[in-house]
C-alpha cells in the first residue's frame, strides 16, 4: 500500500486574495495573478485545455518523456525525493518514477487540493510501494517554501524538484528567478532541478493554443472572474468581458487578457472598481524562451544548466539543472 501522510498545509488567505486581487486592478493595465486560476474548477478546466488539438505543450512534453525518460533517469542518484510543485494530475511524473529505482518519496506540492487528491488517486495504484507525501501551498511564495522545507527538513535531503509544462514561462523574469531560488531551497543538499520550457515558436502556432476552438481557454480564463464573485463577494457578469490571447514580440511571450465588452462597474468586497468599453484585465503571461536566455535566467537563481532534452520539431524543452 502507498503511505499517504496527512497532507501539510500553508494555505493562501482570503484576505491575501483579496488585497492582491484589488491592487491588481488598481493598475493602469489592471491584472490579476495567474496563480487564482487554479481553484478547483480552474484546476479541471486546465485539465481539459492539455488534451486540446491546439495546445501542443502537452502532447509533446509527453513524447519527450517517452523518449528520453531512462536517459534522464540515468542521470540521477537513487534514493532520493521527487518533489513536484504544481503536480496536476501526475500524468507526467509517472513516467519518472517509471524509470527510477529506490525513490525515497514523491512529494506532490499543490495550491489546489482537488488536484491534489487526484494526484494521490492516480499515482498510488501504479505505484504501490511508493511513499507519497503530499504538501498545500504556493510554491511561488518564498516565506511560505522557506517554512515547509523548514517543517519537513526538505532542505536537508537530496531532491529532485521536478516542475513539467510550461508553467515557468507564466512569470515575469523577476519572479521565474525567484521561483527558481525556491526550488534551489526545495532542492536541498546535492540536489537536481528538470523544468520544461516553451521554446520560441511560429507566431500563429502559439495563438491557436491559447485561443482553441472550443472555448476551454475562454472558459479557464473567466473562471477566474467566477471565483472571485464566489470568494470576495464580487458582481463580475462573465458576460461583459471576453477572452483574448497576444503574442508580445517584444517580451517573446503570450499574453491572455478579459476585455471589458462595455462600460461598466463591478464591486469586490463593497469596493467599486470601473471598466471602460475595450478595457482589459491582463490575466497571464507565456513567456517563450531560447536555450540561451532560459541559461541566463536560470542563472541568476544559481542554478547551472547541465542537459536538455528537445522533441524533433524544437517545440519545447526539459532541462536538467543543479546548483552552482
Amino acid at each position: 500500500m502507498s503511505q499517504l501522510t496527512a497532507i501539510k498545509q500553508c494555505n493562501i488567505t482570503d484576505t491575501e486574495f483579496l488585497t492582491d486581487v484589488l491592487s491588481g486592478l488598481a493598475q493602469q493595465q489592471k491584472t490579476l495573478p495567474c496563480k487564482y486560476f487554479y481553484d478547483d474548477k480552474g484546476a479541471a478546466l486546465f485539465e481539459q485545455i492539455t488534451s486540446l488539438k491546439e495546445y501542443y505543450v502537452t502532447r509533446t512534453e509527453l513524447a519527450i518523456l517517452e523518449d528520453y525518460s531512462k536517459a534522464i533517469a540515468n542521470m540521477l542518484p537513487e534514493n532520493l525525493s521527487i518533489i513536484e510543485p504544481g503536480c496536476g494530475s501526475g500524468k507526467k511524473v509517472a513516467y519518472l518514477l517509471a524509470h527510477m529505482s529506490n525513490v525515497k518519496t514523491f512529494v506532490p506540492f499543490e495550491i489546489s487540493s482537488e488536484m491534489l487528491n487526484y494526484s494521490l488517486a492516480h499515482l498510488s495504484p501504479l505505484f504501490p510501494e511508493l511513499s507519497i507525501s503530499p504538501l498545500l501551498g504556493d510554491f511561488t511564495h518564498s516565506q511560505m517554501v522557506k517554512q515547509l522545507t523548514k517543517d519537513t527538513s526538505l532542505d536537508s535531503q537530496t531532491n529532485l524538484v521536478y516542475f513539467p509544462g510550461s508553467t515557468l514561462g507564466n512569470f515575469a523574469p523577476v519572479k521565474a528567478i525567484e521561483i527558481m531560488n525556491n526550488f534551489h531551497r526545495l532542492c536541498g543538499v546535492n540536489g537536481y532541478v528538470l523544468i520544461g520550457i516553451d521554446l520560441v515558436k511560429e507566431r500563429q502556432v502559439l495563438l491557436d493554443a491559447y485561443n482553441d476552438k472550443a472555448g476551454i481557454t475562454a472558459a479557464f480564463n473567466k473562471n477566474l472572474l467566477q471565483r472571485i464573485n464566489n470568494e470576495l463577494n464580487g458582481t463580475f457578469d462573465l458576460g461583459n468581458f471576453s477572452h483574448e490571447s497576444r503574442f508580445n514580440e517584444q517580451h517573446s511571450r503570450i499574453e491572455m487578457h478579459l476585455v471589458s465588452e462595455c462600460d461598466q462597474s463591478v464591486v469586490i468586497n463593497n469596493q467599486r472598481v470601473d471598466f471602460i468599453k475595450g478595457e482589459s484585465i491582463h490575466t497571464e503571461n507565456s513567456h517563450k524562451y531560447t536555450l540561451e536566455s532560459f541559461k541566463q535566467l536560470a542563472g541568476q537563481a544559481n542554478l547551472n544548466l547541465e542537459q536538455t532534452w528537445q522533441d524533433d520539431s524544437n517545440y519545447f524543452a526539459l532541462c536538467l539543472l543543479r546548483p552552482q
